[in-house]
């Protein structure tokens, strides 16, 4: 008799708990069935949902515009931002990024994104070399480096790679912004004043920061060919692009040609800096790289 009971009694369970089992299935199948792709995505993802909706880019995109359903696997593509952005341009040699370029799509959203990444670099410490004057033509010699700077640029931030921001120069360039705030980087003197004066193409005395950079660094300037976000630039291209000084000795065109393209403006920015204009007949330039804020000048 007890034996029944208890057969009956584990009858009933099993057949409630199939019922429920059934049901939850049938449900949770019922409710992917009458949901579009976007929800299903959001179920799961609901923090890039809100992410993405404070983005002006991207907040009318659906999921699947970015993320194709993958053709070999069972969940939806990773895509890159250059299936969509090939025109960027980011290979152009005067791309100030383009090194960014080997990242892929990491290297976009560390910029555009809240997205959290530690950029690791290094450059020479200081820059040496000599101007010699041979009856008006001046000449560069004797270039080297010395000296290592190990810097890093921490983006841990909060957010996530859905979050999109405007991209600032001083979110990467602190220590230019610094180096400006001490009379560096690409601030000249003006020699034909008196000395103490930043010159007229070079003041940023009344301008905000950022607007300055771009004044140089102008990424759609009609006189060279466009860029992503910035321009790569030197003093020669520019003042010869728009013929704005003549330089003695034609040495924008030879001596400033001997300099490796990297180092060319620190040349030019060091000796408008000082106030110096004539070798006579050999100077040697020991100049602090960026953050440049220094020059040291011996006959």
């Amino acid at each position: 008799m007890n034996k029944k009971i208890y057969l009956i009694v584990l009858l009933a369970i099993i057949i409630t708990t199939l019922g429920e089992t059934v049901s939850l299935i049938s449900g949770e199948h019922g409710f992917y069935s009458n949901q579009t792709m976007q929800d299903k995505c959001t179920k799961c993802h609901g923090d890039v949902k809100v992410q993405l909706s404070t983005s002006v880019q991207h907040s009318t995109k659906s999921c699947t515009f970015c993320h194709a359903k993958s053709a070999t696997n069972h969940t939806n593509t990773v895509p890159d931002c250059q299936d969509c952005h090939a025109n960027l341009k980011l290979n152009d040699t005067l791309e100030a990024h383009a090194g960014f370029v080997q990242l892929g799509s990491e290297g976009c959203i560390a910029c555009h994104t809240t997205y959290n990444a530690i950029v690791n670099y290094s450059r020479a410490e200081y820059i040496e070399y000599d101007i010699t004057d041979s009856n008006g033509n001046w000449s560069v010699s004797n270039f080297t480096t010395t000296g290592t700077l190990n810097l890093s640029y921490n983006a841990n931030r909060t957010g996530g790679n859905h979050n999109w921001k405007n991209v600032s120069c001083q979110d990467c360039h602190q220590d230019i912004f610094d180096a400006v705030s001490r009379g560096g980087h690409a601030v000249v003197i003006d020699i034909n004043g008196n000395g103490t004066q930043q010159a007229p193409y070079h003041n940023n005395t009344n301008s905000p920061l950022e607007a300055w950079c771009r004044t140089c660094h102008n990424r759609s300037d009609t006189k060279f060919s466009t860029q992503h976000a910035a321009r790569r630039t030197t003093c020669d291209e520019c003042h010869q692009a728009y013929g704005v000084q003549v330089h003695p000795g034609d040495f924008i065109n030879t001596g400033i040609k001997s300099v490796p393209y990297l180092y060319r403006s620190l040349v030019c920015i060091a000796c408008k800096s000082t106030g110096w204009q004539s070798p006579n007949p050999k100077i040697h330039f020991r100049v602090h790289e960026e953050p440049y804020f220094d020059v040291v000048v011996t006959q």
